[in-house]
């Protein structure tokens, strides 16, 4: 009885413990999940930015021609203005000009107005006495005759002056009335020139802010860009920091690989996005290991589906490490929607595996050793 008791107890205690371990590895798989989601929003806020970026970019190219077109513009304007003022400068000296006339021509006028004014008294006092009287009052008919004909003279001369003066009163008031008009031109001259000058300013305004506008605003996303991946380091450190808690003896390095692209998720030479796990693998592969793996499913080259890639391929699909291998898992928890795919590089006694690879800490190469495979969900070997 006691016994029995105790091997109760112990399958008690032992169905204890490992409902308490599943609790925590759930848990901590849980945890994993939404860093993992979070991630993914991070990446794709990212691209997002990073499109807007580039957006507004193209906006500052096709900008360009409109700020091109103000240029042009405030150019023209400009000219206006200069060829305005050159007007505004021949209009005020025709002004000048007319003003100087006008004051030569009331100068004769007044003149020929004082000698009408003198010739009618002249002719007024000689009206004033009669025929009879001129010739009783001369010495001789001779002296009464030189007085008619005087005059007769004095009163040609006053049409005459009259003549002058009705014309000299005709000219001084065209000129006058040509004056007026060169102000109203001058008047409307300086407005226009006030026009240009605006036109100049709100060019010069609106070509800035087009400019200004583009700029800020590219920036502001490109900052943003910044920011999210610096989040995105944040984030991958906690989902690496969350990986060791489930898998404690992994130990993760850096280094270099000798893979050669720089860019991200441009196509390769083997038909893969760049910096992502597969395209390191299918590096190692063709070009380390001398073994033929390309795409041969365009638009379904996820580590995921690296198995029946390899069997289009005639390549060896096992559950069998192998140095040299590459070891592909299919989508999970751990290994998001597209599954993983890394290179062999030790095979370890207690059967965990050593592992190179790409984008298990985002773009970057990393050198993994102690991985139990199985950890991340069912997996295949290929070589």
């Amino acid at each position: 009885m006691f016994k029995g008791s105790l091997q109760k107890v112990s399958i008690i205690l032992a169905a204890t413990l490992f409902v308490c371990l599943s609790t925590a590895n759930a848990t901590l798989a849980a945890s994993l999940n939404d860093l993992l989601n979070q991630s993914d929003k991070i990446d794709q806020d990212i691209k997002n930015s990073q499109a807007a970026a580039d957006n507004k970019a193209n906006e500052a190219k096709t900008l360009t021609n409109q700020i091109g077109n103000l240029e042009s513009d405030i150019k023209t304007s400009e000219q206006k203005i200069s060829d305005t003022q050159n007007s505004i400068g021949q209009t005020q000296g025709t002004i000048d000009s007319l003003s100087g006339q006008i004051e030569a021509k009331t100068k004769v006028l007044n003149e020929l107005k004082a000698k009408l004014n003198s010739s009618l008294v002249e002719i007024y006092r000689s009206s004033m006495r009669s025929g009879f009287e001129l010739v009783l009052g001369s010495a001789s008919l001779s002296q009464s005759s030189n007085e008619k004909n005087y005059l007769q003279a004095v009163e040609m001369q006053v049409k005459a002056i009259h003549t002058q003066v009705i014309s000299a009163k005709n000219d001084l008031e065209g000129q006058k009335s040509e004056q007026e008009k060169k102000k109203a031109e001058l008047s409307e001259l300086h407005n226009r020139q006030e026009q240009y000058k605006k036109n100049v300013e709100y060019q010069k305004t609106s070509k800035d802010k087009l400019l200004d506008m583009t700029v800020a605003q590219k920036q502001d996303y490109e900052a943003k860009v910044e920011k999210l991946k610096t989040e995105k380091t944040q984030i991958s450190a906690q989902i690496y920091t969350e990986r060791q808690k489930l898998r404690g003896k992994e130990v993760i390095s850096g280094g270099g690989s000798g893979y050669p692209y720089s860019s991200i998720d441009d196509p390769d030479a083997w038909g893969f996005l760049t910096r992502e796990c597969t395209s390191y693998a299918a590096w190692y592969l063709n070009v380390v290991r001398g073994v033929k793996f390309i795409n041969t499913r365009p638009g379904e080259g996820s580590a995921y589906n690296w198995a029946n890639l390899a069997r289009d391929q005639g390549l060896s699909v096992s559950s069998s490490a192998r140095v040299g291998a590459a070891i592909a898992w299919s989508a999970g928890p751990l290994t998001s929607g597209w599954g993983h795919v890394a290179i062999v590089e030790a095979v370890n006694s207690d059967g965990t595996i050593n592992l190179s690879e790409y984008n298990w800490n985002k773009y970057s190469y990393s050198y993994r050793k102690n991985v139990n495979p199985g950890d991340y969900g069912s997996y295949s070997y290929i070589y």
